[in-house]
């Protein structure tokens, strides 16, 4: 039998050593040669449900990772802190203008609104990651502490939002419930001061909503007569509109005429306005003195008139004693 060959074998390992490490370098390894930036957060809630290796997220993409998870009591304080450390794979950040983002990049989207926030992967397994995103309008909460990273500022979760909420309303709980206890009790003695009143009012809705209902048959002859009436109202407008359709001939005709005696009526106005504008001078005259002398022979003419009348009723009367006088006049009584 012969004996393996010392060299052969030292090189079938040399290889295969080569093989791994070429392997780890092509398929991950260059991440080894890469300084990975660090930092600190320290979230306000509970972080159950985190660990190390958990992802950092950016909207959704992966930008590192948790490397360690601590507790650092405060014996004076009475108080623990809970450090999480993170860091950023460079090679998965780029700034506009430069290749990679470095630390006092960070500062910068700090004071822009970065903020660090606890979010669940699945709410099977609740496990937690860290998702950072920009809220300019949150403060800025800063824990520190002695530690050789820069901290990025925390907001509660979602979950803690909504229990800090509800915590709120529950304190806020029994001042409402005593505020509605008073209103109770302000509308039930007011209801029994008058309650005579509020009787007298649903007897006098009662009342009336039996009027009302007394009414409905009246109501409906009121409705089928207005029915009938409006029936009418359209079949005389019809016969309106037919006749003027018919007539429309003569209407127009008669319109014409009306428009040329308008015409002439007004020309007739301007004439006996012009009359009177040109004899104003010899109206004034008339008016001043004229017009005195005849309103006096005017009522003599009256006068006169009135003497014939009563000439023409006495000879209507008595036509011999009109001629030949009283025939018993200077006749001495017996």
């Amino acid at each position: 039998m012969s004996k393996a060959n010392p060299a052969v074998i030292g090189g079938f390992v040399i290889g295969a050593i080569a093989l791994i490490v070429v392997g780890l370098m092509v398929y991950g390894g260059a991440g080894w040669f890469v300084q990975r930036n660090q930092y600190v957060a320290y979230f306000p809630g509970s972080v159950k449900g985190l660990r190390v290796g958990a992802p950092v997220d950016f909207r959704g993409v992966s930008i590192g990772q948790v490397t360690d998870i601590r507790v650092i009591f405060d014996p004076e304080e009475v108080s623990a802190r809970i450090p999480v450390i993170i860091e950023f794979d460079p090679t998965q950040i780029q700034l506009a203008g430069a290749e990679q983002m470095v630390a006092d990049d960070t500062y910068r989207l700090i004071e822009g609104g970065l903020r660090a926030q606890l979010q669940s992967q699945s709410l099977l397994t609740g496990l937690l990651f860290v998702n950072l995103d920009f809220y300019p309008d949150a403060p800025v909460r800063l824990v520190g502490g002695v530690q050789p990273y820069p901290e990025i500022p925390t907001i509660p979760s979602g979950l803690e939002q909504l229990q800090q909420s509800a915590g709120d309303i529950a304190m806020l709980l029994p001042e409402v419930v005593d505020r509605v206890g008073g209103v109770l009790t302000s509308i039930d003695e007011e209801l029994s001061r008058n309650r005579d009143d509020i009787r007298q009012i649903v007897t006098d809705v009662a009342s009336t909503t039996e009027a009302v209902r007394s009414q409905i048959p009246e109501m409906g002859r009121i409705v089928a007569n207005a029915q009938d009436t409006s029936g009418d109202v359209r079949r005389a407008a019809a016969t309106l509109e037919q006749i003027l359709q018919t007539n429309s001939d003569a209407i127009g005709a008669l319109i014409d005429e009306w428009t040329v005696t308008a015409g002439a009526v007004r020309r007739l106005a301007d004439q006996v306005n012009a009359t009177v504008a040109e004899n104003r001078q010899a109206l004034r005259d008339f008016t001043g003195t004229g017009l005195y002398e005849y309103t006096g022979l005017a009522q003599d003419a009256q006068r006169l008139v009135d003497q014939i009348n009563r000439v023409a009723e006495e000879l209507e009367r008595d036509p011999a004693r009109f001629f030949f006088g009283d025939r018993t006049q200077g006749v001495a009584a017996e």
